[in-house]
């Protein structure tokens, strides 16, 4: 059976569930009350940064949704994204939304929802708006909001593009950027800078992306140092040490459980680091296709 992060987060309990969620999911990088903004920067020997990498020049036009499609492995078990899932964990953070795990406690889903009601002024959805931030952050009246969200998904498809732009701006152009940053330029290497950001954030903490990546080039050297398997076999070595000891005490033993992530990033960075279709991603918990 997969263990996706719903099946990790409906184990957490007690007083410790929202600090698990916010290290597992990407709602921590969003900026608003209670959250670090979102740091886009990553700590690198470079003096500047590289302008970022265009995914429509990329080798090959779908290699972006091959990249996410991994992730969606991980995150919901399977391939496919999973737009009309919302759910409120408990975790005081409001209704997740979709496979990126936007939340209404922040302005994520504020942020979507005003990127669909520009392309669609009339949707339903825009009735929420006063009720979440920036203008409402507790005491949110959404009872009736999955199912709105749900039958808008249905009807229009412009709701899951506007969901995948703002996952564009929070998780993917930033993990390009930052894999550019240090000369990682492989499909697999993106992969896994994604992956990670997805997971780990962005923000100033010990197990977040920008602090494994410090501790890979201070342990291990830059690509030029090394060569870039070497050097992502390094960056893994790193992040599933985070994993496996995390520095937040009260999350340790359930991250323990999302560390065979790791397992198949590395699989795929030695069988098909060009993630040429059919990609396989396979851990202990979960093997899925992507054509």
């Amino acid at each position: 059976m997969s263990k996706n992060r719903r099946d990790i987060l409906r184990l957490a309990s007690g007083g410790w569930a929202a600090s698990l969620l916010a290290l597992l999911s990407p709602k921590a990088r969003a900026s608003g009350r209670g959250h670090d903004d979102i740091d886009k920067s990553v700590p690198s020997r470079l003096d500047t940064m590289p302008m970022p990498l265009d995914r429509e020049h990329l080798s090959d036009p779908g290699l972006a949704r091959r990249i996410k499609e991994i992730s969606n492995v991980f995150e919901v078990g399977r391939p496919e994204p999973d737009y009309a899932y919302v759910e409120d964990l408990g975790d005081g953070r409001g209704y997740t939304v979709t496979q990126y795990g936007f939340c209404t406690y922040n302005s994520e889903v504020t942020q979507v929802i005003e990127r669909y009601a520009a392309k669609h002024p009339s949707t339903p959805l825009k009735r929420f708006l006063p009720e979440l931030p920036p203008q409402k952050w507790t005491d949110q009246e959404l009872d009736d909001f999955p199912h709105v969200w749900r039958r808008e998904i249905r009807s229009s498809p412009l709701l899951g593009e506007a969901c995948d732009k703002e996952a564009d701006f929070l998780y993917f152009d930033p993990a390009v950027e930052s894999a550019a940053a240090v000369g990682v330029t492989s499909p697999v290497g993106i992969a896994i800078f994604y992956d990670t950001l997805l997971q780990h954030g962005a923000a100033t903490d010990p197990d977040s992306l920008p602090s494994i990546l410090k501790r890979t080039l201070e342990k291990y050297g830059d690509v030029g140092d090394t060569s870039e398997p070497q050097f992502l076999r390094a960056f893994l070595k790193v992040r599933r040490s985070v994993l496996e000891n995390a520095s937040n005490h009260e999350t340790r033993q359930v991250w323990r459980q999302s560390a065979r992530r790791v397992d198949a990033l590395l699989g795929l960075l030695d069988a098909n680091p060009n993630l040429v279709p059919p990609i396989t991603v396979a851990n202990a918990d979960v093997t899925a296709t992507i054509l």
